[in-house]
């Protein structure tokens, strides 16, 4: 890490900068980006892709519900008009707010981001985006990828099983071995799928790759 921290910092001119930070679901990109943050010199702050997905009843309309989290779920415009507006000088921005509990864009809440000198933006289609000064993705073994999806998967909705509010309580109901087998059965459909077809594809635009083990710790770095 500290060889990426300090090219970072050799690349940061003192003006606003982007880093993007990308990979699979479930390969810890959240994790590394607020790693990240910390250790850079600069005001940092880290917003994730996630809260610029189309809200869910506007996906159901376009009937893309089912490819939730493929690039065309997005609205990317919104956020490479964030990064114009903070090169342009804009002190703040507010931009949607995506919320685990909803599993949805929340229909009230905006959040205010404050400009900061470097803007780190997390999520599977952040490769994806214009205007990005560094580019990171996150590699690891797919079955370690997997295992990492299921497990965080049952802990979350295992959370759930006296809520019944949640959207996830339905599912925190089942055997454990029928809502596993069903968790990995929406990997092998769309998460697999995403991958291979649209995130992937972006590590070859990447100025660093970080391979991960099978503890999430940093294996290596590749600069580009």
């Amino acid at each position: 890490m500290d060889q990426l921290i300090r090219i970072i910092n050799q690349r940061f001119q003192n003006t606003f900068m982007t880093i993007a930070v990308a990979g699979s679901v479930s390969v810890g990109k959240s994790t590394f980006a607020a790693g990240l943050a910390q250790k850079l010199s600069a005001k940092t702050t880290v917003i994730s892709t996630d809260d610029f997905l189309m809200p869910n009843h506007i996906l159901k309309e376009k009937k893309l519900f089912d490819q939730k989290g493929f690039p065309e779920t997005y609205d990317l415009k919104k956020l490479v008009e964030v990064i114009t507006r903070f090169k342009s000088g804009d002190t703040s921005v507010k931009i949607p707010y995506y919320t685990q509990e909803l599993a949805d864009i929340h229909p009230e809440t905006m959040q205010t981001i404050q400009r900061p000198e470097i803007l780190i933006i997390e999520g599977v289609v952040a490769l994806q985006i214009d205007q990005i000064d560094f580019k990171i993705y996150l590699d690891a073994d797919l079955t370690d990828i997997k295992s990492w999806y299921l497990a965080r998967t049952l802990e979350m909705t295992a959370l759930a099983k006296n809520d019944p509010a949640s959207w996830r309580y339905q599912y925190a109901q089942m055997p454990i071995g029928t809502f596993s087998d069903l968790v990995m059965k929406i990997w092998d459909e769309t998460n697999q799928v995403n991958l291979d077809r649209f995130i992937l594809p972006t590590k070859q635009y990447a100025d660093a790759v970080v391979a991960l083990d099978k503890n999430h710790d940093i294996k290596s770095i590749t600069i580009r």
